[in-house]
């Protein structure tokens, strides 16, 4: 069966697991392109690094919480490595070495690696 839809609601902040088992991190965020009229995902960001680049704009604005240790490691996931067959137990088909790393440098709103 081809998946075709899902509630985002129910994806944010759900944990990813990859090909071997292992946690890579949680669903921040989701990124879509209209294609012929429809809304399509075409990336999902996971972990730490993807919950400050979602609310990086508000953090900015409050110099104290940069003093606070979120991770800024994080992974971008394409579409096509996420299986959402079961979308309450998402997971990635690939190792999470595999996938493409994301981060954020301390000026972008955040200090402390965890």
């Amino acid at each position: 069966m081809k998946f075709a839809e899902a509630h985002v609601e129910h994806l944010l902040g759900a944990k990813l697991h990859d090909s071997d088992g292992r946690v890579v991190g949680r669903l921040e965020e989701l990124r879509v392109e209209i294609v012929d009229g429809d809304h399509v995902v075409t990336e999902f960001h996971v972990g730490g690094a993807a919950m400050i680049e979602r609310i990086a704009a508000f953090m900015t604005q409050l110099p104290f919480l940069r003093h606070i240790p979120f991770t800024r490691r994080g992974y971008r996931v394409s579409w096509v490595d996420v299986d959402l067959t079961d979308p309450s137990h998402p997971r990635v088909t690939r190792p999470r070495a595999a996938l493409t790393r994301m981060s954020l440098e301390a000026s972008e709103g955040a200090a402390g690696d965890s």
